[in-house]
């Protein structure tokens, strides 16, 4: 394992971390489906364990992650390690127990406080606000900063997160016709407003290149000085091709797969994408693993990766070969026969969130 320092954090952590989304399971929340299915809460430990053995130190949870189950299950995780080794996030923002909005903030002090039960820690290295729905007319927006940046000021909590957008560069904020540059003024505005110290957003394999001129949100976090998560670095199993049997199984109502279809073409272009990996560096699920972690990494010293698993094995396929970097014509080589996923991809994005 490797070791780097965020910005923002202010200390070293592993440079690929542990998602610890999936070991929640199965969970509904104001009645959507948000968890996963298939998941064994001992095996799901054991997999804690083997990550903590294999040198990981930072661990990335949420209170509505199986709605307490994995910060329960990473608390236990906790009890036989050292907490002051070990980086841990949660987040807030997404559940609101009976309260009127999440991010009230007496509910946001009583997630916090429930957090911590579970995870059986005084404090929190990173504490993500989890969603940008602040109310009508960002109502809540100004009490939740000032909650967060007070839970700072009294160490509870370490640092400040929050999430960006799958697909941002900062310039499309000012061109009023670009697709998507509704939501980047919207990243834009509650970033200038929270300010924080860490942001976190999906990046892989599929995700888009930017051409020069552009600001992506890593070059935004280095002239910011925020440092950077990496989520779903794995594609949620997509670049390890997992989806397309597991499609044909189908998923538990509690499962946020069941209400999400992925593009028949866009599985086909991975697959294809997957076989000239496989060619070239190995079949194996770690040799797979290898490379989207690993492009994930390469240039983007200052970020950490994240990656989900529910069990040991899989901890030890995903990390198995996380010592072996790849050179830059690796790096070239799966990004570009990747490109015609990547641009499925992207056109799907775009059309989810296309402006009015």
């Amino acid at each position: 394992m490797q070791y780097r320092t965020i910005p923002g954090l202010g200390r070293e952590v592993s440079s690929v971390g542990a998602g610890c989304w999936t070991i929640g399971g199965p969970a509904i929340n104001d009645g959507r489906p948000i968890g996963w299915g298939g998941v064994c809460e001992r095996a799901a430990f054991k997999g804690l364990l083997r990550a903590h053995a294999l040198g990981v130190t930072l661990y990335d949870t949420a209170d509505v992650y199986g709605l307490g189950r994995s910060e329960r299950l990473l608390g236990r995780l906790l009890r036989e390690t050292h907490r002051q080794e070990l980086v841990i996030s949660s987040k807030v923002g997404h559940f609101s127990g009976t309260a009127r909005h999440p991010y009230l903030p007496q509910q946001m002090e009583s997630q916090l406080a429930t957090t911590l039960d579970n995870l059986g820690t005084d404090h929190l290295d990173l504490y993500h606000l989890h969603s940008d729905d602040f109310g009508p007319r960002d109502t809540h927006l100004g009490p939740a900063i000032a909650t967060m940046h007070g839970l700072r000021a009294r160490g509870i909590v370490r640092a400040i997160g929050m999430r960006a957008p799958h697909r941002l560069a900062a310039e499309w904020a000012n061109d009023p016709a670009h697709p998507l540059g509704r939501q980047a003024r919207r990243f834009l505005t509650l970033f200038r407003a929270i300010r924080p110290d860490v942001i976190t957003v999906r990046y892989n394999l599929l995700s888009p290149l930017h051409p020069a001129g552009e600001t992506d949100i890593f070059a935004f976090a280095r002239a910011e000085g925020v440092g950077v998560l990496m989520k779903q670095v794995l594609g949620q199993g997509l670049l390890l091709g997992t989806q397309r049997a597991r499609q044909a199984a189908g998923f538990s109502p509690a499962d946020h797969r069941s209400r999400k279809s992925v593009d028949p073409d866009l599985l086909n272009a991975v697959e294809a994408a997957l076989h000239r990996l496989a060619h070239r560096f190995g079949d194996r699920r770690g040799d797979l693993a290898r490379v989207a972690v690993h492009y994930a990494l390469h240039d983007h010293p200052h970020a950490a990766a994240l990656v989900g698993f529910r069990d040991a094995s899989q901890l030890n396929a995903t990390l198995a070969r996380v010592d072996e970097p790849l050179d830059n014509d690796d790096i070239a080589f799966a990004r570009a026969v990747m490109t015609p996923a990547r641009e499925r991809m992207n056109a799907h994005d775009t059309a989810v969130h296309r402006a009015p």
